[in-house]
């Protein structure tokens, strides 16, 4: 139980740092995470998404 447990709580960070410091850099990640994972991530801490908002913003104009 103690395994499963610390397993889903790897997962989450993993996840959760891909969001922070992969997906600004990958278009096609960045545009996954914005309209799916985001609207959740934000309840944790709006600022998970924030860098793959500011390079959505700067790659549109």
């Amino acid at each position: 139980m103690r395994n499963l447990l610390l397993l889903i709580i790897i997962a989450v960070a993993g996840f959760v740092l891909v969001a922070m410091y992969v997906a600004p850099t990958q278009p096609g990640l960045r545009t996954w995470y914005l309209q799916n994972a985001c609207v959740h991530l934000d309840k944790l801490s709006p600022q998970i998404c924030a860098p793959a908002r500011e390079a959505e913003g700067a790659q549109r104009t």
